[in-house]
């Protein structure tokens, strides 16, 4: 990689809002000390890529939760462009609640373009940044290295994100007269963009298998979600509350579950 791609100014205008939102106002700068860290009765783990002789560095600081591996508090600092900012910054926003097998499997570049897109088919990051987003993969991974001795559960389930983004009042414009097949496409569009992502931590997957009176949307789970107890509790909630910001405030999701899901035999 080198200088001249590092160094090279972007086009403010082709970052996505939410791209420039982050780099604006960071909430993630800092680091956490060793001597934190034993206050805390946590691990410490700092991940660097980068130099910045060659005008672009970072370092990812984690606090780990030392019995599970979980990530509880995730800070950055950076020496370098604006893309690189705004990466690290989204890359710890995703980092949090997560265990650091998955951090390694799930936090790629292209899921930190994703996270901050504002329109699905319309990447956050030109692509001649994509080498400051690797930056940050690969202090990503540099951290997992100094975790491994910890054992991960192998049931353990991400949270829900706190927050569903932006509320569309009233629901998708122009959805009432939209035809199955067009409902169904912006279904799917707000599933890719905002929950398979969420769903995929975990190795799990959900798909659309039909809309029934424009209201019921019955939905199939893949994966480790066709046994986990969330699938039917938090991550549903999330998912028809995600649904009816981002499509329409009457949907209601329905599950079509196994039958023996959740029987542990004679009651």
């Amino acid at each position: 990689m080198g200088l001249a791609e590092l160094t090279r100014r972007f086009p403010w205008q082709r970052y996505s809002k939410k791209l420039r939102s982050r780099i604006e106002k960071p909430r993630s700068i800092g680091f956490f000390s060793a001597d934190e860290a034993k206050e805390r009765g946590l691990r410490r783990a700092v991940g660097i890529d980068g130099e910045v002789e060659d005008g672009n560095a970072v370092h990812l600081y984690w606090l780990l939760d030392p019995n599970d591996g979980v990530i509880l508090d995730s800070r950055f600092q950076v020496f370098g462009q604006t893309a690189l900012i705004g990466a690290a910054e989204a890359a710890c926003e995703l980092l949090i609640g997560k265990n650091y097998d998955q951090a390694h499997r799930i936090v790629t570049a292209d899921f930190i373009d994703r996270h901050l897109r504002d329109r699905s088919d319309e990447q956050a990051f030109p692509n001649e940044t994509f080498a400051h987003l690797n930056l940050v993969i690969s202090a990503i991974d540099h951290a997992v290295e100094q975790c491994m001795d910890i054992p991960v559960a192998a049931d353990y389930v991400s949270p829900v994100p706190e927050s569903v983004g932006d509320v569309l009042e009233g629901g998708y414009p122009g959805w009432d007269t939209f035809t199955l097949k067009q409902k169904l496409a912006l279904i799917n569009q707000v599933m890719d963009e905002h929950i398979r992502p969420y769903v995929a931590m975990d190795d799990g997957g959900v798909e659309v298998l039909n809309l029934i009176d424009d209201r019921e949307l019955i939905i199939a789970y893949q994966g480790t979600c066709t046994s986990c107890f969330s699938a039917v509790g938090a991550t549903l909630g999330y998912i028809q509350k995600t649904l009816r910001a981002k499509v329409h405030p009457d949907l209601v999701v329905v599950p079509d579950m196994p039958d023996d899901f959740g029987h542990f035999g004679p009651g």
